[in-house]
């Protein structure tokens, strides 16, 4: 029988709508033999995955997406089978995740200034015990009856260039990869079909890059087969994931719309036992 994995998935731990015990439970009742969990540049909902993937028997690999910008784009990283323990990714993470909040209440500021009554505290309380992100201020403009939905938020109010956009921390692509290696785990391009030049692959491979996500819901068959050409050229290895978020993303982004043949999985653990000789 042909086993599957889904290496793109987010939790409550960032910005996903579903506990990290929720999310590897929906994917275990999905047919999945693993999952990777891939919080926005947190490894907070590790453990409690872990936990819950020995107890149910699925596969648990562990992992990170790494915000980054280039050439004031964003692009992000994929950071699979890393050391959660290691301390220099834990610090810059959490550099990261500081900035992240001053972030959020600068935008909650702007759109208080602009005639967006939403408090930062409401956004505290929906971000739960997650790292703190758009998506929260989003739902709080929900709430308030300002958008009809999350899209429209970020469409209208933040996103580059509109009113009550922050930029993020800035963490080069060089940079996370260089971070996601140091602590023994293999990068990879996400996404590269969403904005993204395709002349920054090869540059990236030759800084370290070891795989490309091939497989996405924003990938059309035409992308995937772009993608999966240019990995086979550049021997990168190849995921795919449904970047799942719960409801904070529209069904096309679904547990369960992508599935990756387990064989890749293979791969990357081959490739992982390969650089910690």
């Amino acid at each position: 029988m042909t086993k599957y994995a889904d290496l793109h998935i987010h939790t409550t731990a960032s910005d996903g709508d579903y506990s990290p015990e929720a999310v590897v439970r929906a994917a275990k009742a999905q047919g999945f033999s693993a999952l990777a969990i891939t919080d926005h540049d947190t490894l907070s909902g590790l453990a409690e995955a872990q936990k819950i993937s020995k107890e149910i028997g699925i596969e648990l690999l562990t992992g990170v997406e790494i915000s980054t910008v280039h050439q004031e784009k964003e692009v992000h990283i994929l950071g699979y089978l890393i050391d959660p323990t290691n301390e220099y990714l834990q610090e810059k993470l959490n550099l990261m995740n500081n900035y992240r909040q001053e972030r959020i209440a600068k935008m909650v500021k702007r759109l208080n200034d602009v005639g967006y009554e939403i408090s930062l505290n409401r956004v505290y309380e929906i971000s739960g015990q997650g790292a703190i992100g758009r998506p929260h201020v989003a739902k709080a403009l929900w709430e308030k009856g300002y958008i009809k939905n999350i899209k429209e938020a970020f469409l209208k109010l933040l996103s580059p260039g509109c009113p009550a956009y922050i930029p993020r921390f800035k963490i080069t692509p060089e940079e996370a990869i260089e971070l996601i290696t140091t602590a023994g785990g293999i990068p990879v391009l996400a996404h590269p079909g969403i904005n993204l030049d395709d002349d920054l692959i090869p540059y990236l491979k030759n800084t370290g890059l070891m795989g490309l996500e091939v497989w996405h819901p924003e990938h059309s068959s035409q992308m995937v087969e772009k993608y999966y050409k240019i990995a086979t050229q550049l021997d990168l290895l190849m995921t795919g994931g449904s970047d799942w978020h719960g409801n904070n993303k529209d069904a096309s982004f679904s547990l369960g719309v992508i599935k990756v043949d387990y064989y890749h999985v293979e791969k990357l653990k081959l490739k992982h036992i390969e650089i910690r000789k």
